[in-house]
């Protein structure tokens, strides 16, 4: 059996700003089949908004399926350096969990006082 070691970290997802977002939209109006007509792909809503209004006036459709799609990134808490371990992601100055307690069946680290799933 092999021992591992998991590591709390506080990453927040945010959106990549190197990265711009994509917008699209698709005709689902019909009775028995949708149109299917799309848009194209665009980095703001303005164009796909103005299609949805022309594809309406032109066919009297109104009901759209809209996309949105963007790219994140994991930052780390500000101070502390991720790195990738052989485990995955670590990071640097946070509890190791080096000393953990059972409590009601569960594992807690002794010293941070989380929840451990091992």
């Amino acid at each position: 059996m092999s021992s591992r070691t998991f590591r709390y970290v506080p990453f927040t997802v945010e959106q990549d700003p190197l990265a711009e977002p994509e917008y699209a939209a698709r005709c689902v109006s019909g009775a028995e089949s949708e149109c299917g007509a799309d848009s194209a792909t665009y980095n703001c809503p303005q164009p796909v908004e103005e299609w949805q209004r022309r594809h309406a006036q032109e066919t009297g459709h109104r009901r759209f399926r809209r996309n949105f799609g963007d790219y994140a990134v994991m930052r780390p808490p500000e101070g502390l350096v991720a790195s990738k371990g052989h485990s995955g992601m670590v990071a640097t100055g946070l509890c190791e969990h080096r000393r953990t307690e059972a409590r009601g069946g569960m594992t807690y680290c002794g010293d941070c006082g989380r929840q451990l799933y091992l």
